[in-house]
């Protein structure tokens, strides 16, 4: 029993065969070397545009708050928020990322507005003096 293939057969098949064998090296190139912690971080940045406020923890302790900037394979920039300096991350040096509101300067966090007592304090203080003079005149 004798089986013969045309060339156009072999063709195909050699062609299939290459294209089955390229799948997981393209596969293996569009992950960029990434851990699963790094693949997330860059996910959660992926749909933030560019200049949101972003809050970033980093590995080693320290944080980082700013308006996000450019993004690549493997790092991404953010504009200090306090001195205005561009910071560049690689997604493997952050542990958590958290999408940050409009930060004005130092103090202006959440929990930090007893800036926002003063007038109501003051007003208290008026209207005390207020009902104090319309006593003692009566």
């Amino acid at each position: 029993m004798r089986i013969t293939l045309n060339r156009k057969a072999v063709l195909c098949l050699v062609l299939a065969l290459f294209t089955v064998l390229a799948i997981p090296v393209a596969r293996a190139q569009q992950s960029h070397n990434l851990g699963k912690r790094a693949r997330k971080i860059e996910k959660k940045l992926a749909k933030l545009r560019a200049g949101s406020y972003v809050d970033i923890d980093l590995r080693n302790g320290s944080e980082s708050l700013g308006a996000l900037g450019s993004r690549t394979d493997a790092t991404f920039q953010i504009t200090d928020a306090d001195n205005n300096k561009s910071e560049t991350f690689a997604y493997n040096d952050v542990a958590r990322v958290r999408k940050g509101t409009a930060y004005i300067g130092q103090g202006s966090e959440p929990g930090h507005h007893s800036l926002h007592l003063v007038p109501l304090i003051i007003g208290a203080a008026a209207v005390a003096a207020g009902v104090a003079t319309y006593e003692a005149l009566r």
